[in-house]
Parts: structure tokens; sequence; C-alpha cells
């Protein structure tokens, strides 16, 4: 095995031992059938986690609180909140979840009630805070992006099979 190899072997196993803490808890888990951005909002988490764990570990931030921060910043369901709330109010939900069944740090914090900004008005205090704003944005830009392909695709083949077969 040559030796990139076993240094992604190496920060895979390291980022994984980070979010098991998290998929321990029956609530975290349930966010697996909960849509966000056109895939479950887990997947989503778990994106916007692992690029900021990759990313803090190479910029030489605190890794674990960015990584645990990004984690936690979408850790809510859809029983917390409406709909219309969802946008400007998930993150103290958020936090409130977070808190009740992990310890959360003040940079944790900073990260999960700020990670919305600019809609929300509070500004990133930590750079780990800024970190994953910017890689939960990228991230569901990506998906946004793939997700309204893929049903353009879907639409274009369905059009194409009726045609076809009409």
């Amino acid at each position: 095995m040559d030796i990139s190899k076993k240094i992604m072997k190496k920060l895979k196993r390291e980022y994984y031992n980070i979010y098991n803490e998290f998929y321990e808890v029956n609530k975290y888990r349930k966010m697996k059938n909960i849509l966000h951005h056109g895939i479950a909002r887990i997947e989503h988490i778990n994106r916007v986690g692992k690029l900021t764990f990759y990313t803090s570990k190479l910029l030489k931030l605190d890794y674990i609180s960015s990584t645990r921060g990004a984690l936690m910043h979408d850790f809510f369901i859809k029983e917390d909140l409406s709909k219309k709330e969802a946008l400007k109010h998930h993150p103290q939900i958020a936090l409130k979840n977070s808190k009740k069944y992990f310890t959360v740090n003040k940079i944790e914090e900073d990260i999960i009630t700020k990670h919305m900004f600019p809609i929300t008005k509070q500004k990133p205090k930590y750079k780990e805070s800024i970190l994953v704003c910017i890689c939960d944005k990228l991230v569901s830009c990506y998906e946004f992006i793939r997700f309204k392909i893929n049903i353009q695709a879907n639409l274009i083949m369905m059009f194409i099979i009726n045609t076809l077969y009409s």
C-alpha cells in the first residue's frame, strides 16, 4: 500500500471516530429519513463534516471542534420545528438538541448557531465557524445543483419514454 493510501485510510478512520459518537444517538440517526437538498439530512451533515474535517486539518485549525460543530449544525428533525421556521430558527434548535445529547464547547456552539450567516445576522466568531459556514454553503450548492440536474434528467427520460411508447 502506498503512503497516500495509508494516510487517507488513517484520516478516514480518524473522521469516523468523531462521527460515530453522533451516530450512536437514536435521534441523530432519525435524520436518515428526512430530506434535505434532495438527499437525507444525515448525508448532507456527513458531507459537510468530511469537507470540514479535511480542510481544518489542512489549515491546522481545531479540527475536532470544527468537525463536531459541522456534525451538529443541522441536528434537528421534523418534530422540532415547522418548515416555515426551519431556515432562520433551526440553528437554535440544533444547538438545543446538541446540548441535550453531547458536550458542546464554545467553538462548536458558535459553529451551530452561526452557520447560516449571512441569512442569520450574527457573524461567526472563530475561524472554525467561518470554515463550517463556507463548507456548508459549498456542499449545499453541490447538492442543490446535483438534485436539480437529476430531476431534469428524469423528466427528460420520462418524456422520451412516453413519446416512444405512446
